[in-house]
């Protein structure tokens, strides 16, 4: 599901976490981690900063640490995500910490067995592997890394903490000591989106988490991820994933 994007930092340099996702989209957002995104069938929409990639069954993205991304799906799509720290890979890491990818996405003839990468040496193997592929197919080019880069990371911080109340530009802007239309001219200059967009996003991506994850009313669900409106959470559900609450609790996913 989604939990695992909840939070921009990291929890230790041997962080490493696989998760299987289907048909489900995910807003913008950035973190100090490494990304993997494996498409192991459908279409997969992926916005990285300001290219946009369209990734087939065999595509894999290569996230680095502090890129801005978000990825929607173009058809049925199931895919396998992989956060890790960047430390596991450290001389990679140390190699290429000023640097990000010419093109983010490669192809691989076969699919990586995240799933049984059980010790911290299995990880190592098949990341550095990874690694190899992706300077054999791409080149680097210097990281834009800069304050405003910063400021974004705040602002998505701030929601990873308040989305469950109320929660607006307005008091983002207070709590970062930034002006409230500076700040929101920068945040959809860099994520392509307003932030009530953004919000809404984030907030129903917790809503799928919370219905599959927990035995717990559909409006107990809205009031967890701050709608205080159950009209207003079901429209946005819908308008967002594609059905009602209900129905997605019976989807094969």
């Amino acid at each position: 599901m989604f939990f695992f994007f909840e939070h921009h930092g990291m929890k230790g340099k041997d962080f490493f976490r696989v998760n299987e996702m289907n048909n489900q989209p995910f807003p913008a957002h950035l973190h100090r981690a490494y990304e993997l995104i494996y498409i192991v069938e459908g279409r997969l929409i992926l916005q990285v900063e300001k290219k946009q990639y369209i990734m087939t069954k065999g595509d894999l993205a290569f996230v680095f640490c502090n890129q801005i991304h978000h990825f929607s799906v173009a058809d049925e799509c199931r895919i396998h995500v992989v956060l890790f720290a960047p430390e596991i890979i450290g001389g990679f890491y140390t190699a290429h910490r000023d640097c990000i990818p010419e093109n983010n996405v490669i192809h691989l003839e076969n699919e990586p067995d995240f799933f049984n990468c059980k010790s911290i040496y299995a990880q190592k193997s098949l990341l550095y592997h990874i690694c190899d592929e992706l300077v054999k197919m791409t080149g680097m080019e210097p990281a834009n890394s800069n304050s405003q880069t910063a400021l974004l990371q705040q602002i998505f911080a701030y929601v990873d903490t308040h989305y469950g109340m109320e929660c607006s530009l307005k008091a983002i802007s207070r709590a970062v000591q930034y002006d409230y239309a500076y700040l929101s001219k920068l945040f959809t200059r860099m994520t392509e989106m307003r932030f009530t967009d953004y919000l809404n996003n984030y907030r129903i991506a917790q809503a799928c988490n919370l219905l599959k994850e927990q035995q717990i009313s559909v409006s107990e669900v809205a009031e967890r991820c701050g709608y205080s409106n159950l009209r207003t959470f079901h429209r946005n559900f819908r308008m967002i994933v594609g059905c009602s609450p209900k129905e997605y609790l019976h989807l094969d996913i």
